[in-house]
């Protein structure tokens, strides 16, 4: 039977040959191989018929800029990327599956981090195998840089010299690859790496700030309410109601 949704999906095949099909188009699933779709497409997918089984883990998630990444990794023709270790990418799948069934306040954030590697896996792999001049290779080095030292000022620029990319060309590929601007993603990054110091520490919500790349606690505090819905303190006060007694 085929079906529609309306979020990105993952499969990852444990054992067993599946048969993928979008809009018509056939794919084997193999032991290994992470099948990537947009469940908004017609689909579906089932055990191959000349296999007895067909095991498999599966995550559904929706995010800014994966529908755009979904077009330039070329998915629609090729949706099926294999894996150079499959035991790492399982663990990622379980990794974010257990986070999900505890139902956590930061269980969403813990989620992003964890599906953010797993993402980033799938990039690479693609860049390796035929991505026009490693632009994608270029830009996944540069975000996985950035990821490291959150606190440093980075500007454009520094995007640009560490991707060796021109500004304009950096804009432009950034938008492409990944549905928004270089600061616009910086700034969801540095936000999202504040969530879980604002709720598991008593750190003060201006040093913590400073550890995510704001020095100023007022701008922070604009672009956490901008992206969260609520300020830090009321987050950190949300997440500290909702944690278990003892923790």
């Amino acid at each position: 039977m085929a079906h529609r949704f309306n979020q990105q999906t993952l499969i990852l095949t444990l054992g067993g040959k599946g048969l993928l099909e979008v809009n018509g188009l056939s794919s084997l699933l193999r032991e290994g191989t992470i099948a990537w779709l947009d469940s908004s497409m017609l689909y579906s997918h089932r055990c191959e018929p000349r296999h007895s089984h067909w095991s498999y883990l599966w995550l559904g998630f929706v995010g800014y800029g994966l529908d755009t990444l979904f077009d330039s990794l070329g998915v629609i023709a090729n949706p099926i990327f294999d894996t150079a270790n499959p035991r790492d990418q399982q663990a990622l799948f379980e990794g974010i599956l257990a986070e999900v069934e505890t139902g956590s306040f930061l269980a969403d954030n813990r989620c992003f981090a964890l599906l953010a590697q797993l993402i980033s896996s799938l990039v690479s792999e693609r860049a390796e195998n035929g991505e026009p001049s490693g632009a994608l290779q270029r830009l996944q080095r540069v975000m996985e840089l950035v990821r490291a030292d959150l606190t440093r000022p980075w500007t454009v620029g520094e995007f640009a010299a560490a991707a060796n990319l021109s500004q304009a060309q950096l804009f432009r590929r950034f938008r492409q690859r990944m549905g928004t601007t270089p600061l616009d993603w910086l700034r969801h990054e540095r936000v999202n790496a504040a969530k879980p110091m604002l709720v598991v520490t008593d750190e003060q919500v201006g040093r913590i700030a400073a550890r995510c790349g704001y020095p100023d606690p007022f701008h922070f505090a604009r672009d956490f309410k901008k992206l969260v819905g609520a300020t830090p303190s009321e987050f950190r006060r949300q997440g500290q109601n909702a944690r278990p007694r003892g923790d």
